[in-house]
């Protein structure tokens, strides 16, 4: 999150990008009162803002303007990381221009934000039948999902305390903070084979403490589990991502014999757009990414609700943050990735989820299934797009056995 320092607060109420009959909306000062610590102040405040916004039909690419005045300009810049985090939750990556203004009569932080809606032809068909409204709406999950705060509330507060609790290492792959991985290693196992969770969060949020606790199921099981982190968009592209994580599964495989898992029983799984990443590392040609790690470094692949084909996100809103364009949708869409052996390929998506995630999964495994690689598919009829994640450390869920199952097999 990119801040400048002022005084004084620019006013929001300007008509600078209106042109071409853009509507502008703000949202009122609203303060976080005596809240601590600062982050959950901070998602107080941007929860009240979110909604105000959608109640004049903002979505968070129309975002043009934002004034945070705050109690201690020191205390926001040591918190800057997880107030990052938290303002992907409620707005992804669409970063507008921020103004922080130093205000000790403030208790902890207000916020205030504008935006720029765009003249829209509500009939206009943008992608295979869709309006833009309703293909926005069939890669929304939150939209889809009513009851989704609930499930972020887990995530920030269980995650986090299971990493605290049980991480046996953090290990760096890469030059920035986020280029690390989350090693959980099961009590008392010899060797175990070891299973790689990819985060979802739209290439934009979340972070890999925030479903640590979902490596609990496969821990039980004796398998050790590792959770990658990747820097995120706008910082990145996708292209940086894709390198970032390759990177951090080479590292995983190197270091097998340092941490005592068995790198050459190592399978993968990811959920939404870590679904598009664990895909592509099943269909990465090893041999060329690194120097000694086999083609069949990947023994199998778990994709839980993901994305594959890149074509329509690029006519979503979220494409200000993408940046997608009809080459790179092609190139960096995993349909277009043969695999370089012919693994086993597991596949789910919630019952809940739109037509659209649940042909994304369909087109994957009919095209893995194409290459060669046996494809199963798990039922998940009664979860939407955040609880599998739930699911999916449970071993007592279908899907939990089948991550299970898999990583033994490997």
């Amino acid at each position: 999150m990119r801040v400048s320092y002022a005084e004084s607060a620019p006013s929001l109420w300007t008509a600078a990008g209106a042109a071409g009959g853009a509507r502008l909306v703000t949202t009122p000062r609203i303060a976080a009162g005596p809240v601590h610590p600062l982050d959950d102040a901070f998602r107080a405040v941007l929860k009240q803002a979110a909604r105000s916004l959608t109640a004049e039909g903002a979505a968070p690419g129309h975002l043009s303007q934002a004034v945070f005045h705050i109690h201690s300009r020191s205390e926001f810049d040591e918190a800057l990381l997880d107030l990052d985090l938290a303002y992907r939750e409620y707005f992804a990556g669409n970063f507008p221009e921020i103004t922080v203004v130093e205000d000790p009569s403030v208790e902890t932080i207000d916020v205030a934000f504008s935006a720029l809606i765009p003249p829209a032809d509500p009939g206009r068909v943008v992608y295979d039948g869709y309006t833009q409204a309703e293909i926005d709406y069939q890669y929304s999950p939150r939209a889809q999902a009513p009851d989704y705060e609930r499930v972020f509330d887990v995530w920030r507060t269980a995650g986090p305390a299971y990493q605290r609790a049980h991480r046996r290492a953090e290990i760096f792959y890469g030059d920035s903070a986020r280029q690390s991985v989350d090693l959980y290693l099961p009590p008392e196992a010899d060797n175990p084979p070891i299973h790689v969770f990819v985060h979802g969060g739209y290439w934009q949020a979340i972070d890999k403490k925030n479903h640590a606790h979902a490596a609990a199921g496969l821990l039980s099981a004796g398998v050790a589990v590792a959770m990658p982190n990747y820097d995120l968009m706008p910082d990145v592209d996708l292209e940086e991502i894709i390198r970032q994580t390759r990177h951090s599964v080479a590292k995983i495989y190197e270091l097998a014999g340092a941490y005592g898992y068995d790198g050459e029983r190592l399978t993968v799984s990811g959920h939404s757009v870590g679904g598009h990443l664990a895909g592509v590392l099943a269909c990465t040609e090893w041999r060329r990414e690194t120097d000694g790690a086999p083609d069949d470094l990947i023994k199998a692949a778990l994709s839980i609700s993901g994305v594959f084909d890149l074509t329509p996100l690029a006519q979503t809103g979220m494409n200000r943050v993408f940046g997608f364009t009809p080459d790179n949708c092609r190139r960096l869409s995993v349909t277009s990735m043969p695999p370089p052996t012919a693994l086993p390929v597991t596949l789910c998506v919630g019952g809940k989820e739109s037509a659209e995630f649940h042909r994304q999964t369909t087109l994957f495994g009919d095209y893995m299934a194409a290459q060669g690689c046996p494809v199963e598919t798990v039922q998940a009829p009664d979860d939407d797009h955040f609880t599998i994640v739930e699911a999916f450390g449970d071993p007592a869920t279908p899907l939990g056995a089948a991550a299970i199952a898999m990583a033994r097999r490997a």
